[in-house]
């Protein structure tokens, strides 16, 4: 909506009204038109919130929140919140508009307060270490770097001695993507020789020897070459003379991870290419695709259009409410099966698979309200809230109906993604669920449950032995693990904190550290009041995510991931900042040698890659800047742009 259009304003106040609670007032300011009758203001807060004084709440349905004022004149309304929930411009209210008699009209924030206090001091800054000249740029850094005398210039153009055409054809493909390549040349000093050997090498490793007459590099599998040349892709980058050096380097985890929420806020193909990108350039194995959850339902399945005609939008009006900003026009998208095989095959070319990810039985929310007739009881009488505030959001293990529906949709997974790997999320059921279904009762006593938490690994494991079949490996959340139903063939996503990864391991399934207050990427980097994120877990700035080292107490680990929830990211731009130069730690601490962490030292390799991120159009958080105060810091108050469908 133009801003001449804007019809009211809002002033917020926040005060401290008890030791418990927070008392958020709104006043509106209606422009040249007054405030419609019997109105309502409708506003996205990820908190649980009571009604203050002269208000009275509506609903709230996850993190959308209806009030309106007792007196129908009043244009003041106020609701009250935990302690703590409003620390920073991207804590405060979003998507606000007002619904009345005469439609919708959206509501632009005008001015607020936020409290002065240690949580938001807008002084702090990222501290830099002493400064160092790092004797290898390389991130992640290697395992071994032997620098020598001279240096090789790069003629512009590569001459391949020896192609190795089976296991180097990934290598050549994405080195030959930024600088081309030649079988033969009359002219030798316009080209720079390189030669590809077969060498006796661990699987992924890679031996790289530059002279000062051309390059060699050796490896034993297709992986080896890929990484090798990624890291003389990373070298050229940063200039064209190539240090003279023997890199022996092997990666310290087969799992290397990244997770994307793509169900909060819609990221198109395009972003996600980038990013994928992105990973292999830093050594990233594993691009973890969060497809589903209550809020959307982004995979096009053949079966079910409804998933995606109704579960893929948010909006007034719409099955599904707005959610985090959206605002009250339709607001969405969807993956179509197309662009999902394009996203697999261009994950495939650089050495990356795709994990997708079917979120159940809880954050299933999209799918019950898009086929209710499939997933939903009439009957069921269970209370229950989830951690988002959403009270209809758990599949029913007692129906006929979800079996059907998780036969059908993991068939149509399976096909699209070949990959040995699907996750099923298995987290943050809600205490209460199942409890008034009679569906559930039935199948309790049919199986001998004691109680109905035991659904759960019901579900689960009919979900692993459906992937079974498909030749595909269940991985789940850390509540996967619990009470131990699934075979040990699972694996399991240790997120909560960082003692989780000894305790699943100690249960005997394989794991993958993955520990909020180190790899969740969407926390705030500091407590500035202008620095975006969330922190429920804390705040984590490059040095704490860089100084994550996984526990390997209870045995060696699958490997390690890095979380990009997407709550806030209602832009590219926001996504970028938030993720980067932090998931450059978590590349690190994947690939790079245990023992060996140095703190300036890696400071300074991040600081010499800014150029690169700049150079690839990531808008990343600057490592010494004041608190955030461009559009990729400050706390978007507007509607997200409706994305197309088929992007």
């Amino acid at each position: 909506m133009p801003e001449s259009d804007r019809a009211v304003g809002a002033k917020l106040h926040l005060a401290e009204v008890e030791r418990d609670a927070q008392l958020l007032r709104i006043s509106l300011v209606p422009g040249p038109k007054p405030l419609p009758r019997n109105w309502t203001l409708h506003l996205d807060l990820p908190h649980a919130v009571t009604a203050g004084a002269g208000t009275r709440l509506l609903r709230q349905v996850g993190s959308h929140v209806v009030i309106a004022p007792v007196r129908p004149n009043d244009s003041t309304v106020s609701i009250r919140l935990p302690t703590g929930s409003l620390q920073r411009l991207s804590d405060l209210p979003r998507g606000l508009f007002v619904a009345g008699d005469n439609g919708v009209t959206e509501v632009r924030v005008v001015s607020h307060s936020l409290p002065v206090s240690p949580h938001n001091d807008q002084t702090r800054s990222a501290k830099a270490p002493p400064a160092v000249t790092p004797v290898c740029p390389l991130i992640p850094a290697p395992r071994h770097f032997d620098c020598r005398t001279g240096a090789l210039l790069f003629a512009g153009a590569f001459l391949v001695a020896s192609k190795e055409d089976n296991l180097g054809k990934l290598a050549l493909g994405y080195l030959g993507q930024v600088h081309p390549l030649s079988s033969s040349s009359s002219d030798r000093s316009a080209v720079t020789p390189l030669r590809l050997l077969l060498g006796e090498c661990p699987s992924e490793a890679y031996r790289l020897a530059i002279g000062p007459k051309g390059v060699t590099l050796s490896a034993s599998d297709a992986a080896g070459f890929f990484y090798g040349a990624v890291s003389l892709v990373q070298l050229l980058a940063l200039g064209p003379q190539l240090p003279c050096c023997v890199i022996e380097d092997v990666p310290r985890y087969r799992h290397r991870g990244f997770m994307l929420d793509c169900a909060r806020h819609f990221h198109s193909v395009d972003e996600i290419r980038k990013l994928l990108d992105v990973m292999a350039s830093y050594k990233l194995n594993r691009f973890h695709w969060h497809l589903t959850d209550d809020e959307a339902w982004r995979l096009e399945i053949g079966a079910y259009p409804a998933l995606t005609n109704i579960g893929a939008w948010r909006g007034h009006g719409e099955v599904l409410e707005p959610q985090f900003g959206s605002g009250p026009g339709r607001y969405g998208g969807y993956y179509s099966q197309q662009a999902v095989r394009d996203i697999v095959a261009h994950a495939a070319a650089l050495n990356i698979t795709v994990i997708p990810e079917i979120d159940i039985p809880g954050h299933s929310r999209a799918a019950i309200r898009a086929l209710p007739g499939l997933l939903a009881e009439t009957e069921d009488s269970s209370s229950y809230c989830s951690v988002q505030y959403y009270c209809d959001n758990v599949l029913n293990p007692g129906l006929r109906g979800t079996y059907t529906f998780l036969d059908t949709v993991l068939a149509e997974v399976c096909a699209l993604f070949p990959g040995p790997w699907v996750h099923m999320g298995a987290d943050e059921v809600p205490e209460g669920a199942w409890l008034g279904s009679p569906a559930c009762k039935a199948l309790m006593v049919q199986e001998g449950y004691h109680t109905a938490r035991q659904l759960q690994g019901h579900l689960l494991c009919y979900a692993q032995q459906r992937l079974a079949r498909s030749g595909r490996t269940l991985i789940g959340w850390e509540e996967a693990a619990e009470g131990c139903k699934l075979d040990k063939t699972a694996i399991i996503c240790a997120w909560t904190q960082p003692a989780s990864t000894a305790r699943v391991r100690a249960l005997g399934y394989p794991v993958i550290a993955c520990p909020a207050p180190h790899t969740y990427h969407d926390l705030a980097w500091s407590s500035a009041v202008a620095e975006p994120g969330l922190h429920w877990a804390g705040t984590a700035d490059l040095e704490t995510c860089y100084h994550f080292e996984p526990d390997e107490s209870a045995g060696d680990l699958l490997g390690v991931q890095a979380q990009l929830w997407s709550e806030l990211l209602s832009s590219a731009e926001r996504l970028e900042y938030m993720l980067f130069p932090r998931l450059l730690a978590s590349a690190e601490t994947a690939w790079s040698p245990v023992g060996r962490k140095d703190w300036p030292d890696f400071y300074a390799r991040v600081k010499r890659h800014e150029p690169l991120l700049e150079d690839r159009g990531i808008a990343f958080r600057p490592l010494q800047s004041p608190a955030a105060c461009t559009d990729q810091g400050q706390a978007a108050q507007g509607r997200p742009q409706q994305q197309c469908a088929d992007q």
